[in-house]
């Protein structure tokens, strides 16, 4: 049987409760079901496989793979979040190697598709210190912070021991507050004890650093960054993995001593822009590369089976053999072994390398 050019991808859809009524079904042109929509994957991982659309009905992405013998390392979702994730870090891959699930890292890029919003590491020690005496936290805090040089030692006070009084009055604080100052630390802090009232992981948000990434542009997280993503639509890719470790802002179980042994409190994700209208963003692990492309781009010098996914309006690819159109919010699957071929797009679309 030839190899086929491409494959049209049926997304593997997670319905998550913290996801949005109506942002993955606007995307795709497709009525909203009803109820909250968090992620599309274009995948193989198990949690969510997908599969090809074929012309004698649907194949396993899997199953695909395993036929011309070619891998996929990383895996690609469609995000859409109308409420706060919990605060989580995932870990590296001597970490996931012992006592988790994957045994694959978890590096992460986020792309955004619309303003997105993020926690996502930590402040400059000194920083912190100004926002958290002027939030009047607990002198013990501040000192352990002050005299350390670092987080490791407050994050640990503050996810092991009982803070409650320190929780109370950080949020009366925050609801007293009537200057400008540290506003947006404020309101994420306050939306948040919306939910989770008790949380002590409320106490963490004054020391995190908040990202507004507007459509086009993208954020790069290691494995070890503690996050949270607030809202928003964004194509994330990630390596082919599962495992998180979470430290609040959920239901689910959470594990405040294994986090703190895989939280890198030296890590700082900076936001990249897309300098060009092909452009291959800054990637510093092996499992995936990303690029956003808003032109016709010729695909030659392939590295590894590759996942183009239309962000706005259509997309075509184009080969010696055929053409296919991915509608708006879709995804479509083209194997190393077809070589070369040409992407065109109407909006934005992106390709993601293995």
């Amino acid at each position: 049987m030839p190899v086929r050019l491409v494959d049209l991808i049926n997304g593997y859809l997670q319905k998550y409760e913290w996801g949005s009524l109506s942002a993955l079904a606007e995307l795709r042109g497709i009525e909203a079901s009803g109820s909250p929509e968090a992620e599309l994957w274009f995948g193989v991982h198990p949690s969510g496989p997908a599969t090809l659309e074929r012309e004698h009905g649907q194949v396993p992405l899997q199953q695909a793979l395993n036929e011309i013998q070619e891998e996929m390392p990383y895996l690609v979702k469609v995000l859409a979040a109308d409420q706060p994730l919990s605060l989580q870090a995932h870990p590296n891959v001597i970490q996931a190697s012992s006592g988790f699930e994957d045994k694959r890292s978890k590096p992460e890029m986020i792309c955004a598709l619309t303003q997105f919003e993020a926690l996502c590491g930590f402040k400059s020690v000194s920083a912190a210190l100004e926002i958290c005496s002027y939030l009047n936290f607990a002198s013990d805090l501040l000192s352990v912070m002050e005299s350390s040089g670092d987080f490791t030692e407050v994050t640990k006070s503050i996810l092991t021991q009982d803070r409650e009084e320190a929780v109370t009055a950080l949020l009366q604080r925050c609801y007293d507050a009537e200057e400008e100052m540290f506003s947006s630390e404020i309101s994420t802090i306050k939306r948040l004890a919306e939910k989770y009232p008790k949380d002590q992981a409320l106490l963490l948000i004054p020391m995190m650093r908040k990202f507004t990434l507007e459509p086009g542009q993208a954020l790069f997280l290691d494995p070890g960054v503690l996050h949270s993503y607030l809202g928003g639509v964004a194509l994330e890719v990630m390596g082919s993995s599962d495992n998180v470790v979470r430290a609040g802002f959920t239901s689910k179980p959470k594990d405040p001593l294994t986090l703190l042994g895989i939280i890198d409190f030296e890590l700082r994700p900076e936001i990249q822009i897309a300098s060009s209208s092909h452009h291959r963003f800054k990637v510093p692990t092996s499992e995936f590369d990303v690029e956003k492309i808003n032109e016709s781009v010729q695909v030659e010098d392939r590295e590894g089976t590759d996942v183009v996914v239309a962000a706005s309006r259509e997309t075509t690819l184009t080969s010696q053999k055929e053409t296919l159109i991915i509608q708006q919010g879709s995804a479509a699957w083209v194997p190393l072994a077809e070589g070369s071929y040409e992407i065109q797009t109407l909006g934005t679309a992106y390709r993601v390398v293995g």
